[in-house]
């Protein structure tokens, strides 16, 4: 099937998101000789681009390969391309970005920040009414929304599955504020209760777990059939994944949507700052424990442990943030590592010790 001809096509470059604050970006002469693009799909050597008249393939260039990964353009980016529109002159700064750890799986490879979308305004975390609803995943999606500075929106699919799908809207409202839709995604008249984040040029990113319904919400409320579906296994109510790259895609009302591939088990980068906001009441009650070097286990005189006695803290949200805690600062510290032995490798590459290129940084200054 031929995805471009079930959706709208854009008739500006405002359609696709272009805004004020990418516009200002451009000098004069960028104006008037460069075109700007947004990056509608990625591949492994290739962008599919939109400039607002024209969809076009756009190759990756040798410079990119030696581009940091989170430096390199990903889906919802803004470009600016060449006169001739065949290559790409520079990338635009983000407004937003959702940003994964990739940690290398071979030998040699390092554990790196990757961007999987930028520019995005609103994030549907997507999780269903069955055994794959999880808080512990919906605070980590949170945190990532949070990190980012986009606007979280819960979307509870299956209702129509669930012997008591508003159960499953109540445990949503002990782990978040964060607006909640409840949905059955095959019903075509769901439309009228996305419209307040489905806003003409507004980018809409969709996350969460294969198999709870992320591509047949896009189709619904599309109103064509842009990504192919796929059943749940019965025995783990996940699925397999049927979105295989991310792209953008512009419904009838104006508002662009992003599907992604399905995520089970993803590393996400969260930043500790963002960590700490998310987890404040947490954090709030670790200085009162009796003992500074408390592990919160069996010592006495521990907030933590107390407050799960009264009820006012659960254990499965105070594990959720030791794990996403041991997780950052395990990615932060790996990284850190990494950039230290670079730098050692250029100096020792360079003839320098480090006690020359100490000297060499004091001569500069």
């Amino acid at each position: 099937m031929n995805e471009q001809s079930t959706q709208r096509q854009p008739a500006s470059i405002e359609d696709l998101g272009w805004r004020t604050f990418f516009s200002t970006q451009l000098t004069p002469q960028e104006q008037h000789e460069n075109c700007p693009a947004r990056v509608m799909a990625v591949y492994r050597d290739a962008l599919v681009v939109h400039d607002g008249s024209d969809e076009r393939r756009v190759h990756l260039g040798r410079r990119w390969t030696k581009t940091a990964s989170q430096d390199k353009p990903t889906t919802g980016d803004w470009l600016l391309l060449d006169p001739a529109r065949e290559w790409i002159s520079r990338l635009l700064t983000r407004e937003t970005m959702i940003k994964r750890v990739s940690a290398g799986v071979n030998a040699g490879q390092q554990t790196q920040e990757q961007a999987i979308a930028a520019n995005i305004d609103i994030l549907f975390i997507v999780t269903s009414c069955n055994n794959e609803f999880n808080e512990s995943r919906l605070e980590r999606y949170l945190t990532v929304a949070q990190n980012a500075d986009i606007e979280p929106v819960i979307v509870i699919s299956k209702c129509d599955l669930a012997d008591a799908p508003d159960d499953y809207v109540a445990r949503t409202k002990v782990v978040t504020e964060a607006p909640i839709v409840l949905v059955n995604a095959l019903d075509p008249t769901i439309a009228p209760g996305f419209k307040p984040w489905l806003l003409s040029g507004q980018t809409i990113a969709m996350v969460g777990s294969s198999g709870v319904g992320k591509s047949t919400l896009l189709n619904t409320l599309a109103g064509n059939d842009i990504q192919e579906t796929g059943d749940i296994r019965e025995v783990d109510q996940r699925g397999r994944h049927t979105t295989t790259h991310r792209s953008i895609h512009l419904l009838n009302n104006g508002a662009l949507m992003l599907d992604t591939p399905g995520i089970r088990e993803i590393t996400f980068a969260f930043g500790q700052e963002t960590l700490s906001d998310m987890f404040e009441d947490i954090e709030a009650l670790i200085p009162q424990c009796k003992f500074t070097n408390c592990t919160h286990e069996s010592e006495p005189g521990c907030a933590i442990k107390g407050a799960m006695e009264t009820g006012d803290l659960e254990l499965r949200r105070f594990e959720n943030y030791q794990k996403m805690s041991e997780e950052e600062s395990h990615n932060t510290q790996k990284m850190d590592e990494q950039r230290i032995e670079k730098r050692r490798f250029k100096n020792r590459k360079s003839g320098e010790g480090p006690r020359d290129a100490k000297k060499k940084r004091k001569k500069r200054i």
